[in-house]
């Protein structure tokens, strides 16, 4: 038995053992196969298992038969009638790439543009790796994770998600990927940007020690999904196999301040056990329900130290895509707007661009090119506006920008409480209470960062609970990313019932709030925007 018939009897008895509803995809597993088995194991993308070669015994004629459609020349034409593929320059005449053209990195970092004019080969190598990751670390969960790497690398052990891919629209891009001997399962890679049987998985499909290599032509400029499609498909995604090409358009997009890539996707586990380990769960994968939605492989990937960071008056550009597997997303900045969406990510300069927009919608599979402005300091949050996924399944980003403020555009007052004309009689209490040497006269409150995720409720404040005596002020200060309240009253977690007694209004990151207590007595609290944070005032005689 051949390579690859034993590929596919594994991948046949891998589809089987789980259940007989997946028989259909016995279709698919055979497109997928079929150009390995005809022409003795030849794909109809060229491929092989060791180095290639660019030699040709003679220059052939350029393949688009319809005249292309040039950059900017999309007036008064009919898009569906012409060519938007370039005229490509035949194999055997290309040049390989500059050697110091970047064409990998990793997310959420992407390769700079292709500013050449011309078509090149380029060559770009992949390792698989398997191994356990992070997962969710504020809650010290871990899951086991599949994934690639750029070869050679050894410092990254967790390949989720994959390399971020660069290349020039009619470049030939050379990927080679190798299966370590290490790994215990065999897989590929479906590039989205190839044009070949499976986007190239029929050619790469590797078991453990095996390297193969394909040479695929760049046709459409975009950013395009990649990911392995090997077996159980969804398993292997969900186990985090995927990852982003960017082809450039032959005219560059605008120059930008920033380019960062962020890619979507679910984990579907069980809930962590004692040892903090969460599990492949195949039943929420029918059920399209999974535990966990990230960006870029992690619920911290694009927060705290990994913070994104501009300026005021830059300007960014994301490339997103969604990976799946079941939900599309609705990509949304909190406070702010995309200024620019190239939508679907279809960046040819025959398509029409979106300005202004507050959310975009990303397909599984799909992808979006969005660009914003720092128009004043501030966070922007980047969520998938099905906001479940960012409050209780990790899909948050964040970006930073820094500079002055811009009162034009934006400004704000102090929040208050209670009647206004008490105001003064707190501030005068609060500038005592620093001043006090006796420490049981004062007390803090911090909303730490992270306070608004609900698996985090029981350190929403802290300390949660405090105890002070009667004359006390307690001040709260926000240091959390969001805004929250400081409302005396009862929540049951899901809706809370303010009392009246105190109430911080809206704290923006930063801001404080004080209020003294002139009674005993116990003082609930609560967060308005997030009922599940609760805290508690206990005022002794």
């Amino acid at each position: 038995m051949g390579t690859t018939d034993a590929v596919v009897s594994c991948l046949l008895s891998d589809t089987m053992k789980h259940s007989k509803k997946l028989i259909p995809i016995l279709m698919v597993l055979a497109l997928l196969t079929a150009a390995c088995a005809a022409d003795g194991d030849d794909a109809s993308v060229s491929s092989t298992t060791s180095t290639p070669t660019t030699e040709a015994s003679e220059t052939t004629e350029p393949i688009p038969t319809e005249e292309p459609v040039a950059p900017g020349a999309t007036d008064n034409v009919d898009v569906r009638s012409v060519s938007i593929t370039p005229e490509l320059t035949p194999i055997a005449d290309l040049e390989l790439a500059d050697p110091e053209e970047v064409h990998v990195t990793y997310a959420p970092e992407v390769p700079p543009t292709i500013e050449r004019s011309d078509q090149r080969i380029f060559e770009v190598s992949l390792e698989i790796i398997e191994g356990i990751c992070p997962l969710d670390p504020a809650n010290d969960v871990d899951t086991e994770m599949w994934g690639y790497r750029i070869a050679g690398d050894s410092e990254v052990s967790c390949g989720t998600p994959a390399p971020v891919f660069r290349g020039r629209v009619g470049d030939v891009a050379r990927i080679t990927v190798t299966n370590l001997a290490t790994n215990a399962n065999p897989h590929n890679i479906d590039f989205h940007a190839v044009t070949g049987q499976g986007g190239g998985a029929a050619a790469l499909t590797v078991v453990p020690g095996e390297t193969a290599t394909i040479e695929a032509r760049l046709l459409y400029p975009g950013a395009f999904m990649y990911h392995c499609a090997f077996g159980d498909v969804p398993k292997h995604i969900a186990y985090g196999m995927y990852g982003m090409f960017i082809v450039d358009p032959e005219e560059p997009l605008p120059p930008v301040d920033h380019e960062w890539s962020v890619m979507q996707s679910e984990f579907y586990v069980t809930e962590a056990d004692e040892n903090g380990l969460a599990v492949y769960d195949p039943d929420t994968v029918l059920e399209e329900n999974p535990r966990y939605v990230t960006f870029n492989g992690r619920t911290d990937a694009l927060t705290g130290d990994n913070t994104l960071k501009m300026k005021v008056g830059e300007r960014s550009r994301i490339y997103m895509v969604n990976h799946g597997l079941a939900l599309n997303s609705n990509w949304h900045p909190i406070g702010s707007q995309w200024d620019v969406v190239y939508p679907e990510a279809a960046t040819h300069p025959i398509n029409d661009v979106i300005r202004g927009s507050q959310s975009t919608l990303v397909v599984t599979g799909g992808a979006t090119v969005t660009e914003l402005v720092g128009y004043v300091p501030s966070t922007i949050i980047l969520v998938d506006h099905a906001l479940g996924r960012t409050f209780y399944k990790g899909a948050i980003g964040l970006v930073e920008i820094e500079g002055d403020e811009v009162p034009e555009l934006f400004s704000s007052t102090d929040a208050t409480a209670g009647d206004t004309e008490e105001a003064p009689a707190e501030e005068t209490t609060t500038t005592e209470t620093e001043t006090t040497e006796a420490p049981e006269e004062a007390s803090e409150v911090s909303i730490p960062e992270g306070a608004w995720d609900p698996n985090a409720d029981f350190d929403a404040f802290s300390p949660i609970d405090i105890t002070v005596e009667v004359g006390t002020t307690v001040t709260w200060t926000n240091n959390d990313i969001l805004t929250h309240t400081v409302t005396s009253g009862i929540s049951d977690g899901a809706i809370g019932t303010a009392d009246g007694i105190f109430d911080s209004g809206d704290l923006a990151s930063g801001e404080s709030f004080s209020y003294t207590f002139e009674e005993e007595g116990d003082f609930d609290y609560y967060c308005s925007p997030h009922p599940w944070m609760i805290g508690k005032v206990t005022v002794t005689g």
